[in-house]
């Protein structure tokens, strides 16, 4: 397993991203639509790709402050931080979990954080629960900061001071 750093996938890696966030819905929000995702990706500072055998199997996106990104997450952090890094999403493919994909991701952005002299921020949904993602986040430092009710779901905002 390999976990690279890069600014721009190629058109099939990003195919391979959006394939692999339905798969991964509802931990990760929904983005069916192929555009929708590009836009994502063009906001991002950072991804993160985990391959093996140079197949995709897991990506983490995050963000910088002053993106145009209407996400009503990404909009209430921005209203709280003026400086930060946001993950918008991480996603790994089911069979590849528990091998440390996640945790080799968050050292890599957590460097990176650290490097920019800025929190890293996020949000672990609530309701409905990911209790794996809650406790992962904990034990990695992340300290919950607030917490957000929506019609359909419900979200806890995390930070790690870097």
């Amino acid at each position: 397993m390999e976990v690279i750093s890069i600014k721009e996938p190629d058109e099939l890696q990003v195919q391979q991203m959006q394939q692999l966030n339905q798969q991964n819905t509802p931990e990760v929000g929904d983005v069916s639509d192929i555009e929708n995702f590009k836009q994502l990706i063009k906001f991002s500072e950072y991804i993160l790709l985990a391959e093996k055998e140079s197949k995709l199997i897991g990506f983490m996106l995050c963000m910088k402050q002053d993106q145009n990104y209407q996400s009503k997450n990404y909009l209430y952090l921005s209203n709280k931080f003026s400086e930060f890094l946001y993950v918008d999403r991480i996603a790994i493919g089911k069979k590849y979990r528990r091998l440390g994909i996640g945790k080799a991701m968050y050292e890599k952005i957590i460097e990176a954080a650290n490097l920019k002299k800025v929190p890293l921020l996020c949000e672990v949904n609530t309701k409905p629960k990911n209790g794996p993602s809650l406790a992962f986040h904990k034990y990695l430092g992340f300290e919950e900061i607030a917490k957000n009710d929506f019609e359909d779901s419900s979200v806890v905002y995390l930070k790690k001071e870097c």
